[in-house]
C-alpha cells in the first residue's frame, strides 16, 4: 500500500510540474511573439497573452488586457480596438466584474460596427454572445453568435475556424441538460469539425469535450440508452488522452480538469463499486490540473466524490475529512464560490446526521444556511445590478434616440426653409406664366370669335353649294385645330416637366463648390430665361382647351387641382398609367391612386371607365 502511495505521489508531482511547465512554455512563446511583433500586431498579441496568463496570474492578465486596449486605441483599424476591448471584457467577466465587463463589451461593439476586418469583428460578437450567455440571456447570446458566425465565414484567416469552434461550443451548452439534445449534438459535431480545420490544440480539446458533453446530456435525458453513455466515455477519454499528448501547447488548461471530473462523476453515478479505481484515477487527474489552474470549484467537487465513496464504505471519518479538505481549498477562493461551500456544508450536515452526531449536524446545517444566505443575497444584488444596468442602458439608448431625433428635426426644418423658398419662387413663376397664358388665351378667343363671325357672314351670303364647301373646309380646319391643340398640350406638359427638372438641377448646382457645376447652373438659368420668354407666347394647359377643362371642372364642382387637370390631359392624349408615371417621375401606384381620386371628384361609379368619361367631355366640347 505504501509503495502504491509513493508511486501515486510521484506521478502526481510530475503531472503538476508538467502542467505548470507547459503553461509557462505557451506564455513564453507568446512573449517572444510580442517582442518581435510589428506595432499594429502588438495589441492583439498582448490580448492573447493576457488570456493565456489568466489561469496562473489573474491580476497580471487583467493588467495586460488593459494595456492592450490602450495600445489598440492608437491604431486606425477599429477591428483591433474591438478585439482588445472584447478580450478585456471577457477576462473581467470571468473575474466577476460584470459592470466593467459590460462597458468593455459595449465599446467593442461600437468599434466592431466601424471595422472592415471580419475576423476581429466576429471575435467581438463572439464575446458579446458569451457575455449574454453568462447572464442567462440565451436569446441575445444566440443572436450574437449567429452574427459572429456570419462575419467569420467571410474571413480566410485560420483563427476564424478557432472562433467558430467556440461559437458552436457555447451554442451547444445552451441546449445542454436535456433542453434539446438534438440541437446540442448538432452544434457539438460542428465544433469538432471546425476544430479539426483550425488545428489549434485548444480547439481540438474543446471539440472532443463538447461532443462528449452532448452524448452525456442525451444519456441523462434517457438513461435506458447505454450506448450514449459509452460514446460519452469514449470522447471524454479521448479528450483526456489528447490533453496528455499536447498539454505543452494548450493555453486553457482548466478544460482538462473539467473533463476528468466529468469522467469521475460518470463512474461514481452509473457504475458499481468495483469501478472506484477508475473514478479515483480521473479524480486525481482533475485535482492535478485544477490545483495548477486555481479552479477551487473543481477541487471541491473532486473531494466531494471521494467523500461519497467513503460514505458508501461506511467510513464516515474519511468522508468528513474529504469534505473539510474541499472547504479548506475553497477558503482560498473568491466569495463567488459560496454556492459550492453551501453544498459541501450540507454534505457535512447530512454526514454528521447519518453518523448519529446531531449536534455537529446542526452546526454544519447552520453554516450551510449562512453560506446559502450569502448566495441568495449575492443573487439578489446581481439581479438589482442587472436591472439597474438595464435601466441605465435604456436611458442611454433613449437619450441617443432623442439626440438623433432632434438632429433629424433640425435637418428637416432646414430643408423646409429651403423648400418654402423654392416653392415661393416657383409659385411666383407659375403665377406670371398663368397670367401670360390667360392673356394669350383671351387674344385667341377674340380672334376665333371674329373668325366665326366672318364665317357666319360669309355663309349667309353664299349659296347652298358654297355652304357645303365651307362646311367641309371647316371640318378640316376643326380637325387641324384639334390636332394642333393636342400637340400644344403635349408640348406644354413636356415644357413643364423639363423646367421642373432644370429647376432641381439648378438648386443642386448652387450647393456645389465645383466650377463645372456652377457653369451648368448658368446654362440652366439661361435656358429657363429663354423658356420664360417663350412662355409669354404660349398658353396654359387650361387655356389651350378651355371648354374641355371647364366641362370637367363643372362636373367635379370646381374641385379639380392643376395636377388633376394634368392627369386628365394625359388621359385625353391616350397615355396609360405607366407612361404617365414615367413622365411625372413617380410610381404607377401613385397614378392609380390619382385615378381613384379623379373618379371620386367626378362622381363616377366603380364600374365607370375614367378614360371613356374624360374623352367624352372632349367630344362634347367639339360638338358645341
Amino acid at each position: 500500500m505504501l509503495k502504491k502511495t509513493a508511486i501515486f505521489l510521484s506521478i502526481f508531482t510530475f503531472a503538476i510540474n508538467t502542467c505548470i511547465n507547459a503553461q509557462i512554455l505557451v506564455i513564453d512563446s507568446l512573449k517572444n511573439v510580442l517582442a518581435k511583433a510589428e506595432q499594429a500586431a502588438q495589441p492583439v498579441v498582448m490580448a492573447e497573452l493576457a488570456r493565456a496568463t489568466y489561469e496562473t496570474d489573474v491580476k497580471k492578465a487583467i493588467d495586460l488586457s488593459l494595456q492592450a486596449t490602450a495600445l489598440a486605441k492608437k491604431e486606425k483599424e477599429k477591428g483591433i480596438v474591438a478585439f482588445c476591448y472584447a478580450s478585456a471584457g471577457h477576462l473581467l467577466m470571468r473575474k466577476g466584474q460584470e459592470k466593467r465587463a459590460a462597458a468593455y463589451i459595449d465599446s467593442a461593439m461600437r468599434s466592431a460596427a466601424k471595422s472592415t476586418n471580419p475576423l476581429f469583428s466576429g471575435y467581438a460578437w463572439l464575446r458579446k454572445g458569451w457575455f449574454e450567455l453568462n447572464k442567462n440571456e440565451n436569446e441575445k447570446a444566440m443572436s450574437a453568435f449567429i452574427t459572429a458566425d456570419k462575419l467569420l465565414k467571410s474571413s480566410a484567416d485560420r483563427r476564424a475556424f478557432s472562433y467558430q469552434t467556440l461559437i458552436n461550443h457555447y451554442a451547444a451548452s445552451i441546449y445542454a441538460y436535456g433542453s434539446d439534445t438534438l440541437k446540442q449534438h448538432k452544434y457539438a459535431v460542428a465544433a469538432l469539425q471546425l476544430s479539426k480545420k483550425s488545428k489549434y490544440p485548444d480547439d481540438l480539446q474543446i471539440g472532443y469535450m463538447t461532443l462528449a458533453h452532448s452524448f452525456f446530456s442525451a444519456f441523462e435525458a434517457n438513461t435506458t440508452k447505454r450506448a450514449l453513455l459509452d460514446s460519452a466515455i469514449y470522447y471524454y477519454r479521448k479528450t483526456v488522452e489528447f490533453y496528455r499528448q499536447h498539454q505543452n501547447k494548450i493555453v486553457i488548461q482548466s478544460n482538462a480538469s473539467v473533463t476528468a471530473l466529468n469522467l469521475a462523476n460518470i463512474y461514481f453515478k452509473y457504475f458499481p463499486e468495483n469501478f472506484r479505481d477508475s473514478a479515483n484515477l480521473y479524480v486525481s487527474h482533475a485535482l492535478e490540473v485544477a490545483k495548477k489552474t486555481n479552479t477551487p470549484e473543481v477541487i471541491a467537487n473532486c473531494y466531494g466524490i471521494m467523500s461519497e465513496y467513503a460514505m458508501r464504505r461506511g467510513d464516515y471519518q474519511s468522508a468528513e475529512n474529504y469534505l473539510q479538505t474541499g472547504i479548506t481549498e475553497l477558503d482560498k477562493a473568491s466569495p463567488g464560490v459560496d454556492i459550492t461551500r453551501s453544498r459541501l456544508m450540507l454534505g457535512l450536515s447530512n454526514l454528521a446526521e447519518q453518523s448519529g452526531d446531531k449536534a455537529k449536524a446542526l452546526t454544519y446545517y447552520k453554516r450551510y444556511t449562512a453560506y446559502y444566505k450569502k448566495v441568495f443575497d449575492a443573487q439578489k444584488l446581481a439581479a438589482v445590478q442587472q436591472l439597474e444596468e438595464q435601466y441605465q442602458s435604456e436611458q442611454r439608448d433613449l437619450e441617443i434616440a432623442n439626440l438623433r431625433e432632434r438632429a433629424n428635426l433640425n435637418r428637416q426644418i432646414n430643408w423646409l426653409y429651403v423648400a418654402i423658398g423654392s416653392a415661393s419662387i416657383l409659385v411666383l413663376g407659375l403665377l406670371l406664366g398663368i397670367y401670360h397664358y390667360k392673356l394669350k388665351g383671351s387674344q385667341q378667343r377674340i380672334l376665333i370669335s371674329l373668325q366665326e363671325k366672318q364665317e357666319a357672314e360669309l355663309l349667309a351670303s353664299l349659296g347652298e353649294k358654297e355652304r357645303e364647301k365651307i362646311a367641309a373646309q371647316q371640318a378640316l380646319l376643326q380637325d387641324r385645330t384639334e390636332w394642333l391643340e393636342r400637340e400644344l398640350l403635349a408640348g406644354t406638359l413636356k415644357l413643364e416637366e423639363k423646367n421642373t427638372i432644370l429647376e432641381l438641377l439648378k438648386e443642386k448646382s448652387k450647393s456645389s463648390a465645383d466650377t463645372a457645376a456652377k457653369s451648368i447652373g448658368r446654362i440652366i438659368t439661361q435656358n429657363l430665361r429663354k423658356d420664360k420668354e417663350n412662355a409669354a407666347q404660349q398658353n396654359s394647359i387650361g387655356d389651350i382647351h378651355p371648354g374641355f377643362f371647364s366641362a370637367l371642372q363643372e362636373k367635379a364642382g370646381e374641385t379639380l387641382t392643376r395636377l388633376d387637370l394634368k392627369y386628365c390631359s394625359y388621359i385625353l392624349m391616350g397615355l396609360d398609367n405607366k407612361e404617365i408615371a414615367n413622365r411625372l417621375g413617380i410610381e404607377p401606384k401613385s397614378i392609380r391612386m390619382a385615378r381613384y381620386r379623379l373618379k371620386q371628384k367626378l362622381c363616377l361609379k366603380k364600374e365607370d371607365n375614367l378614360d371613356v368619361v374624360v374623352r367624352s367631355y372632349d367630344k362634347r366640347y367639339q360638338d358645341m
